[in-house]
């Protein structure tokens, strides 16, 4: 097949583009052209903004691919341009994100559960699913939409409670203290970004995943105790964590406001929990191939080959919230 993808020039993206070719696909890549990227020989590159009234739909006319992998629409707006360019497409499938479920608290949605998501991307994410719904019933557009979770691997930084960055593993490796929201069994849901990838392609050719929306998450559900003893065990340590109730990260945020690295998430990472629901998609046959020690393995080589974990120390953020404690 001719396949677009669109906005494959950043972490899962480069996986998925990679897995297409080995398939024997024409591949092309849509994307502004200002990330740096090594495309695969024989990838095609196009390079458009979609926020630019019509120049997706221009494009997509032009070329007319047999299917679309989107990894990068966030409004509704973004997906009108390829829905009116191209009605009777071979197969769209959509990069959505479990971030549309809001709090889940204790529960574990399925794809069954209304959204309700309380900030502007989940809501956003949510309105673009319920648009390709409408669209596959009104005028049958195939599409299949994949609620992401949290995706990790070479390409990012780890999950901290800064948000996603990888000072903290030099802590933990010179056994200084991380900082840890909440009491340690918040929920998370990783899936390693080779395994994310390997979905996108997996359901591209299968018509029984046409009008189907889908959560895509790895096979493990942890505790955050888990993720970071996880993380522990690939750095060949025990972990040392001073553990903070998670709203003294909300009402702490002017302490942070001014230094280089922030502390917001880790009130997000127990607000929004991360748990979900992925039978739906494993009953279709896919299987994740990578558990999160091996994940976390392959990350470590890469960040560490890369030179991207930066050098911890007594001035670090941890040792001032440590402090103001």
């Amino acid at each position: 097949m001719d396949i677009a993808v669109i906005g494959g020039s950043r972490h899962i993206g480069p996986f998925i583009v990679s897995q297409l070719v080995e398939q024997g696909h024409r591949v092309s890549v849509y994307n502004r052209g200002r990330t740096a990227v090594e495309l695969p020989d024989g990838v095609k590159q196009v390079v458009v903004d979609r926020k630019q009234p019509d120049q997706l739909g221009t494009a997509l006319r032009e070329h007319r691919p047999d299917a679309i992998i989107d990894m990068i629409g966030f409004v509704v707006a973004d997906l009108e341009q390829v829905v009116a360019a191209l009605p009777d497409l071979g197969h769209y499938v959509f990069c959505s994100s479990a971030a549309v479920y809001g709090v889940i608290e204790d529960r574990t949605p399925s794809e069954a559960e209304e959204p309700s998501g309380d900030y502007p991307y989940a809501i956003e994410k949510a309105n673009c699913d319920a648009y390709l719904l409408e669209q596959h019933r009104r005028n049958g557009f195939a599409f299949t939409s994949l609620r992401l979770a949290h995706p990790y691997g070479p390409g990012d930084h780890m999950l901290y409670t800064t948000g996603r960055e990888s000072l903290f593993l030099d802590r933990m490796r010179k056994q200084r203290p991380i900082i840890v929201p909440g009491d340690g069994i918040s929920r998370t849901h990783p899936i390693y970004v080779e395994d994310a990838a390997r979905a996108f392609t997996y359901v591209l050719d299968r018509p029984e995943c046409i009008g189907r929306i889908y959560n895509l998450a790895g096979d493990e559900i942890l505790s955050t105790d888990a993720y970071f003893a996880s993380i522990a065990r690939v750095l060949g340590v025990p972990p040392v964590v001073r553990k903070i109730p998670h709203g003294w990260f909300k009402e702490h945020a002017s302490l942070w406001a001014d230094w280089r690295r922030k502390f917001d998430f880790g009130y997000n990472w127990v607000h929004y929990q991360s748990a979900f629901d992925v039978t739906a998609l494993r009953e279709t046959g896919f299987r994740c191939r990578t558990d999160h020690d091996a994940g976390t393995a392959l990350m470590m080589d890469w960040l560490d080959a890369k030179g991207l974990i930066d050098p911890s120390g007594d001035a670090d953020e941890e040792e001032r919230i440590l402090e103001a404690l």
